[in-house]
């Protein structure tokens, strides 16, 4: 019965994103500004294979307006490409933060399927939609990663959170921990 709810909800929520409903949340939407820690080349894609198209010299300040693979996609100078992520330091300015909010932070894995009818992946988040809505992309400096709440759970109520972990031992690893949130504009 529970299978069958799920691919019910699965396909409900497919068809009404196709329909244009609601649309998809997508894990790059939010930007978090950076600074390059070198002079580096950007690419026109996320790997070494794509062809560089320019220079981000050493000290100047980047969006990053989604990340892949160890890659950021940056925005520099009125031009778009993709850097390494390790030679960009991420960094919250007050412009991109909208508030912080201090959570006690859980980690879950096991795949399946969200609240909002996406598939769960390292970038979900569960939350109470009632203190964190929907949608809403949230910086965590702990995994320097910014994260989407589209999730919930029985045991998240108020100011609590669960993150989606790749694998068992990277939850085990992570535990239970207090954190604090930064709510990206």
């Amino acid at each position: 019965m529970f299978k069958k709810t799920l691919k019910i909800t699965a396909i409900v929520g497919a068809l009404v994103m196709t329909m244009g409903i609601i649309k998809p949340i997508e894990a790059d939407a939010a930007t978090v500004n950076g600074t390059a820690t070198a002079t580096i080349n950007v690419r026109s894609g996320a790997s070494t294979k794509y062809k560089s198209i320019g220079k981000i010299k050493k000290g100047t300040k980047v969006k990053i307006i989604s990340t892949k693979n160890g890659w950021h996609k940056v925005k520099y100078s009125n031009k778009t490409g993709w850097s390494i992520g390790k030679y960009i330091k991420k960094s919250s300015s007050s412009s991109s933060v909208k508030k912080r909010i201090t959570v006690k932070a859980y980690a879950y894995t096991g795949g399946g399927y969200t609240a909002t009818g996406t598939k769960a992946k390292y970038g979900t988040l569960a939350v109470d939609p009632k203190v964190i809505p929907y949608g809403t992309k949230i910086y965590i400096k702990e995994l320097d990663k910014v994260f989407t709440a589209e999730d919930c759970g029985g045991g998240i109520k108020g100011n609590k959170i669960d993150i989606y972990m790749n694998s068992s031992s990277a939850c085990n690893k992570w535990g239970v921990r207090t954190i604090t949130l930064q709510i990206l504009k």
